[in-house]
């Protein structure tokens, strides 16, 4: 809860640094009534990040949201509207819809995964693990602002225009890229290409080293096929990725060893069981429509259902 002290601290106390605190610190007042550090952060854990959200950005209005729908839901109670039609069954649903989420994480979260588990999982799914060192040549252009865009892709290639840090249009990049690719495969050095042509400045100044690469690495996942598609010593095709074209060269490959992915392989494990237990629901659950007529007479002549 280190973070939640901070942020509260921060946001409804001063700018400057707050005295030490404990749980039984007041913190604000709330109709005429201490809450203290400790009730916020109990009460808190039970929203859920949206609301958080919202906290974070004005938590003076936050609390009272929270304190305004307390009281009037406590009044409520004392006329006995939670147990009147239709008040009873919308939160029914509320219930339910709560406790089934619950469910949802208690099947995905308490899955027993074994040690045989998670080494069987390892051998039959060996691509998920690998790992590529690579070097690149990375060939920068200007977008264009041609063609017919919206307002948010104008305004990115705006950005990326501004970063480029070269006037070189996509053709004329692609037309060097495929060059240079043709160059690297009747054997061109690298190293020295890198240096004339690449406008990837960190890599440039290791020689075009550009770290390793994993299928969980935040790349495209165009430019991930391209790398894993490729052999040690092999140079890729031009690899479109933003305002730039990639050439890589894979240095070397290998698959991650199994104590350093056995977290990831029980996540994994885990997910693909609440797959297989969501689709069994979803099978058993889909109904067999035996009288659409009445179904389109519900929902209105205009919308019909799907067929069986």
């Amino acid at each position: 809860m280190k973070p939640l002290l901070f942020l509260i601290a921060a946001a409804l106390l001063s700018a400057q640094a707050p005295p030490s605190a404990t749980p039984e610190t007041v913190i604000a007042k709330v109709d005429g009534k201490d809450l203290t550090l400790g009730e916020l952060q109990h009460m808190l854990q039970a929203y859920p990040p949206a609301f958080m959200q919202t906290f974070q950005r004005d938590p003076r209005e936050a609390l009272k949201q929270i304190f305004m729908v307390r009281y009037t839901a406590a009044e409520g109670d004392k006329l006995k509207l939670g147990e009147m039609d239709p008040w009873k069954e919308q939160i029914e649903i509320s219930r339910m819809n709560v406790v089934s989420a619950a469910m949802f994480n208690y099947t995905r979260n308490t899955y027993q995964v074994s040690v045989e588990d998670v080494e069987a999982f390892y051998k039959r799914n060996q691509n998920r693990y690998e790992e590529a060192r690579i070097k690149v040549i990375k060939i920068a252009f200007k977008p264009g602002m041609t063609g017919n865009l919206s307002v948010e892709e104008m305004a990115k290639r705006a950005v990326e225009g501004a970063h480029a840090g070269t006037d070189r249009s996509e053709t004329e990049a692609r037309t060097l890229a495929a060059g240079l690719v043709k160059q690297l495969r009747g054997g061109g050095d690298f190293a020295q290409l890198v240096q004339l042509y690449s406008d990837d400045a960190d890599s440039k100044a290791d020689g075009g080293n550009f770290g390793t690469v994993k299928p969980s690495s935040p790349y495209s996942d165009d430019f991930k096929k391209a790398v894993f598609a490729l052999k040690p010593g092999e140079i890729s095709d031009p690899i479109a990725a933003g305002p730039a074209f990639y050439i890589a060269r894979v240095e070397s490959k290998s698959v991650q060893p199994i104590e350093k992915v056995r977290e990831q392989i029980m996540d994994d494990i885990k997910d693909a069981h609440f797959r297989e237990y969501l689709t069994d629901l979803q099978k058993r659950f889909t109904p067999v429509i035996e009288r659409p007529d009445l179904l389109i007479q519900m929902n209105g002549a205009g919308q019909r259902p799907a067929g069986k």
